[in-house]
């Protein structure tokens, strides 16, 4: 396989233009920790022109690609060897570099030559938690309901609370601060991932990127705890256990259903999603430019389907040149076609500003 020497990589990426537009905005805010985006075209010439000084060949096999680049704002494979795999996979960080929605693009742009036609398989979603709770307090109360087992405690150290394993729908709660390197704030983060393994489900990275992503965090509840008296059994349990989902899962069938139809499970502590979205639209407000974008793309989808009534006007077609029958029938200064009434023609033209 080939793989790019990481200095030299950084000297020849570091001069284009592309990526040097790129700034990091200290206040911050993103929902995702992680993106892994894919595409069945391979990287553009001008990206491999620019990267090939770096190249050098090697006998390590750890990956499914036969290349392979690491660079700081991103990493990417191409030209797999498993068949089933994406052509060319891009690995991003949104949260950790800072990076826009438009920089996003941006980089995709560089490495594929167009970022339609690049679609996300996996995200690390996640919502961080200042000065208010560490990771050992709210495994007390976190509830992931589509686990089967109790979380692990990472070495025991009550830092990090991971539910499932890593190849499927893992969830994290762990501190933040302690990874970074930070000793004087409380920072948890709870993050889960979520793999779409379903080919046709995939959407692509700007349809991702504005979906009201009403999956995210999904079956993840923040219980209050507080709503429980000290006399009943999942306090009891919580104590012997250590984490909500330790002592829920030693209940009996009979007593989980009647837990969850307690207050404490429908008016939750913390609202995961709403919190979420939250962090979607600040991160999404740092490109205005994409949003009307977006905007306008949704307004043009709409007339043309003809869902809103506000979009279906009248079409003024133009004479000149319209020597295909079907048209020249309906064109003319006194005629208009629309679409809302394709069999007859309005007496007026009606305009379309």
């Amino acid at each position: 396989m080939y793989l790019y020497n990481k200095r030299k990589v950084s000297e020849l990426l570091n001069t284009v233009q592309a990526l040097k537009d790129i700034i990091a905005d200290d206040s911050f805010s993103c929902p995702y920790d992680k993106l892994i985006i894919c595409s069945e075209e391979l990287p553009s010439q001008e990206f491999l022109d620019t990267i090939k000084p770096a190249m050098y060949q090697t006998e390590d096999d750890e990956t499914h690609y036969r290349y392979r680049l690491v660079y700081e704002l991103f990493s990417v494979q191409w030209k797999q060897m498993n068949p089933k795999a994406a052509t060319t996979s891009i690995m991003l960080n949104p949260w950790k570099h800072r990076l826009t929605p438009a920089a996003v693009l941006k980089i995709i742009d560089f490495i594929i030559g167009s970022h339609h036609f690049a679609y996300v398989v996996k995200s690390d979603d996640k919502v961080d938690y200042l000065h208010t709770v560490t990771s050992e307090e709210l495994s007390k109360c976190l509830f992931v309901g589509y686990q089967k087992k109790p979380p692990t405690n990472y070495m025991m150290l009550d830092q990090t609370f991971l539910y499932g394993k890593s190849k499927g729908q893992q969830v994290k709660n762990y501190d933040k601060a302690e990874e970074q390197g930070t000793s004087d704030i409380t920072w948890t983060r709870v993050e889960k991932t979520r793999k779409i393994r379903d080919k046709n489900a995939r959407l692509k990275v700007f349809q991702f990127m504005f979906d009201d992503r009403a999956d995210a965090l999904k079956n993840m509840l923040v219980v209050d705890t507080g709503r429980f008296s000290g006399r009943d059994k999942i306090i009891r349990r919580i104590k012997k256990y250590g984490t909500f989902q330790a002592a829920y899962m030693s209940l009996s069938t009979q007593e989980k259903r009647k837990l969850r139809s307690h207050e404490a499970f429908k008016n939750p502590k913390i609202n995961l999603l709403e919190a979420f979205k939250t962090d979607l639209d600040i991160w999404l407000s740092t490109s205005p430019i994409l949003k009307i974008k977006k905007m306008n793309l949704d307004t043009v989808e709409k007339s043309w389907n003809n869902h809103d009534k506000r979009y279906a006007t009248d079409l003024k077609v133009s004479p000149i040149f319209s020597e295909y029958k079907p048209i020249a029938s309906l064109t003319g200064y006194n005629k208009a076609y629309s679409s809302t009434r394709s069999s007859c023609f309005s007496k007026q033209v009606v305009s379309l500003y």
